[in-house]
């Protein structure tokens, strides 16, 4: 079996190709042309148990086409059998860029086609539910919510698979990804990253007296080794066209939850929700708070993309790995590798 994996040595990937490589003779990975992309690749190779059989296929997200060279597109038509598109932040880079909507997936959609693939797995994110309020289903996408620019990217790229994909496709949506659950690596910041300078700060005061914060939405985070895990399961299992896969934890947490359990690992006061829940809008505008905010790092849509006015069901994830051990642990387990990860290698 063989692959052509998009995004390869980002966070996902970087635990994805290593998995992939148990089962298949050769994983074809896009590399970027320039210096500074190919050492990432070759660190990456380096990385992986049995990267020898990693190749590297010059393109460019940016290029129609992916700007693959059109011999090798004609010499492996029909042996790909999964096209895995993992470049999502791309597609939000682009659009913060005031590119097309979904320009680089829909490259991946065009490639996956003309190589006659046997399907393409498009990773999406359960932040295209925006808005979205009670149960947000895997059936589900459409459904009138609001979205953030963010959030609105990744559901243009969804729906541009949704719409336009002539091969077989299925999609995931994981939902926040943090660090390895036994190592606590990650290489880029996301999700409550962003709130562990604030928690480091709020730790100079006294812990018996509790931070007031406004009421917080819900959050949802898993760590990447499970969904590199899940992703390689699911991949390899029949394809079910137009099936869409939560990758999510089941357990609900509101966000204060999650934050007090990295309060804990700073020695910092716990969050206390005792005011009602302003927009994000409001937020913004309170005294100080937009500065503060922009001071410590936090980008404004992190508040947006990070709280969830709605839970994710994942049935189809459940069947899919039924038997199996892959199980998202309990975020209580491994916060404490997650922060000491962070506090020796962010801070």
């Amino acid at each position: 079996m063989a692959y052509l994996v998009i995004g390869a040595t980002g966070c996902i990937g970087r635990y994805l190709v290593p998995e992939l490589l148990k089962s298949s003779e050769e994983v074809h990975v896009l590399v970027r042309p320039g210096a500074e992309y190919a050492y990432r690749f070759d660190r990456r190779a380096r990385e992986w148990c049995g990267g020898d059989r990693v190749r590297p296929v010059r393109g460019d997200l940016a290029e129609r086409g992916l700007g693959v060279d059109s011999d090798w597109v004609a010499a492996h038509r029909g042996s790909i059998d999964r096209v895995i598109n993992l470049s999502a932040g791309f597609d939000v880079a682009e659009s913060g860029r005031g590119g097309a909507a979904g320009h680089g997936t829909r490259q991946v959609i065009d490639v996956a086609e003309r190589l006659e693939a046997g399907a393409l797995h498009h990773i999406s994110s359960v932040r295209v539910a925006g808005s979205a309020a009670g149960m947000f289903c895997e059936d589900m996408f459409d459904v009138g919510q609001s979205l953030s620019a963010t959030q609105r990217a990744i559901f243009e790229a969804e729906r541009a698979v949704r719409e336009e994909c002539a091969v077989p496709w299925q999609i995931y949506r994981p939902s926040i990804v943090i660090g390895h659950s036994r190592t606590g690596e990650i290489d880029r910041i996301c999700g409550p990253y962003y709130f562990f300078r604030l928690l480091r700060m709020a730790a100079q005061l006294p812990r018996i007296l509790p931070l007031v914060v406004p009421k917080l939405g819900e959050t949802n985070m898993v760590p990447v080794d499970f969904v590199a895990r899940a992703l390689d399961h699911i991949v390899h299992r029949p394809v079910t066209p137009g099936a869409t896969f939560h990758l999510v934890d089941p357990r609900r947490q509101s966000t204060a939850e999650v934050l007090n359990l990295f309060a804990d690992e700073a020695g910092a006061p716990h969050l206390l929700e005792a005011m009602p829940r302003p927009t994000h809008e409001m937020m913004h505008r309170l005294p100080g708070v937009g500065w503060a905010l922009s001071h410590l790092g936090v980008p404004r849509e992190v508040l947006e993309d990070n709280e969830f006015s709605c839970w994710f069901d994942n049935r189809n994830t459940a069947a899919a790995l039924a038997g199996t051990d892959i199980r998202v642990p309990p975020l209580v387990a491994y916060a404490p590798i997650i922060w000491k990860y962070w506090a020796e290698n962010w801070v």
